[in-house]
């Protein structure tokens, strides 16, 4: 029988202890080939989200995954990422003791990572920008010539009703950090699945979810420190619950029938007063624009966590 096609993937990435999950689950998926990760500035500064995607390959011993450094900016305005070090610690992933990093990062940049492998790549490669979408875009306007080798785009990103974790009112955080680079994203005709903060809060980890990712080898058992952490800043900001957020950007990908959602035209507000970075999703019935991204809705949660836990398993 005919070994099933993996779908070759880039991971960009700040992570962030959901990006861990993310980049855990990319490793550990038969049915993804992670190409490499490019770290871009969001959760953290873009020296800590680098320094974390080689922290986290090594604490699962995946090191042979190349790793470029990205953009330390958004395109047009600071970071600013006061909110997320609420969530991550000072370091973006704080809980776990780290060694020194000793894995080397490619010596090209993120976007000309992207662009070598996706210039040596026989087939299209799926993106997955999990963190603020800067790479991406400064990728677009640099190598236009090679839109055509991006099979689909999956976003960790944009809101489609306001959110108690948003980075405002309107905006989710990942848009919120630069929205004029995810407004180019979003305007490129490649295919975009769009999981928002509000479908990816479906998923909420409970503390029962910790003690069965515990006894699942040398992942599990860095996943499990990870979300003490986690849960614990998120209960000091007076939440009772949190998320894993950017795996499901990943999950959709090995199983999209966890997940439903509706084909929208979405935009990004740049100008608004009180909702510049919102992403505006016309989902109606009757709407007459084009569409340009599918929208994920719903998630089945039990299924969503049956396949971390065994992707955590696999790894581990």
């Amino acid at each position: 029988m005919m070994a099933e096609k993996k779908i070759p993937i880039i991971l960009d990435t700040d992570p962030g202890h959901d990006d861990a999950f993310a980049i855990m689950m990319a490793l550990a998926s038969p049915k993804i080939e992670l190409l490499g990760l490019t770290s871009v500035a969001g959760n953290s500064v873009i020296e800590n989200t680098t320094r974390n995607c080689l922290r986290i390959l090594e604490k699962v011993g995946r090191t042979e995954v190349p790793v470029a450094k990205g953009i330390g900016k958004p395109l047009s305005k600071p970071l600013i990422y006061d909110l997320a070090k609420k969530y991550h610690g000072e370091s973006g992933l704080e809980g776990p003791s780290y060694p020194e990093v000793k894995t080397p990062l490619q010596k090209e940049d993120a976007v000309d990572f992207i662009a070598r492998v996706l210039k040596e790549s026989e087939e299209k490669v799926t993106l997955v920008p999990v963190g603020p979408l800067t790479n991406i875009a400064a990728f677009i306007l640099s190598y236009p010539e090679l839109l055509g080798k991006i099979e689909q785009i999956s976003i960790m990103g944009g809101l489609t009703y306001a959110h108690p974790n948003g980075a405002s009112p309107a905006a989710e955080f990942n848009i919120f950090q630069d929205p004029e680079a995810a407004d180019i994203v979003f305007k490129t005709g490649i295919p975009i699945i769009m999981h928002s903060i509000n479908s990816t809060s479906l998923g909420q980890v409970k503390d029962s979810e910790i003690e069965h990712m515990r006894p699942l080898g040398r992942a599990g058992e860095f996943a499990a420190e990870l979300l003490e952490f986690y849960r614990k800043m998120f209960r000091s900001l007076g939440l009772s619950y949190y998320n894993i957020c950017d795996s499901h950007a990943v999950a959709w990908l090995i199983d999209p029938t966890i997940y439903g959602g509706s084909y929208a035209h979405v935009e990004m507000d740049l100008d608004g007063e009180y909702t510049r970075a919102m992403t505006v999703s016309d989902l109606r019935e009757d709407r007459s624009a084009d569409t340009n991204c599918f929208v994920i809705e719903s998630c089945d949660q039990e299924r969503y966590f049956a396949l971390m836990f065994q992707c955590l398993k696999d790894l581990g």
